[in-house]
């Protein structure tokens, strides 16, 4: 991202022109949720997870943050626990009745 520092330079080391490489850490003050990058779906209205809450379908607007091998930090109203669908797909329509199958922990969101 762009960002524009003012820096003091007494030592004249830096010249007119110059450009730096910053690291700038980032510390979040909660733990984040990871879920399958493949279980995040986006359509033209919309980025969400397809979470099944007492066998119905339900889409949870999400906003994405860090993607970190196969999994994808996500921020909206998802909890550690949820039960997410590993393919996020719109084809999974909010209120549809479905029977969840138990996988591996991947399949679940994870704090981190």
């Amino acid at each position: 991202m762009p960002v524009e520092l003012d820096v003091t330079n007494s030592d004249g080391q830096l010249a007119s022109g110059m450009f730096p490489e910053v690291v700038w850490p980032v510390r979040r003050l909660q733990p984040t949720l990871f879920v399958p990058t493949s279980a995040v779906a986006r359509t033209t209205e919309a980025v969400f997870v397809v979470r099944i809450r007492d066998g119905n379908v339900e889409w949870v607007n999400v906003q994405t943050g860090e993607v970190d091998g196969k999994q994808t930090e996500v921020f909206g109203d998802l909890r550690e626990g949820d039960d997410v669908a590993d393919r996020g797909t719109d084809e999974l329509r909010p209120g549809t009745h479905v029977t969840s199958r138990q996988g591996s922990p991947d399949s679940k969101s994870s704090g981190e």
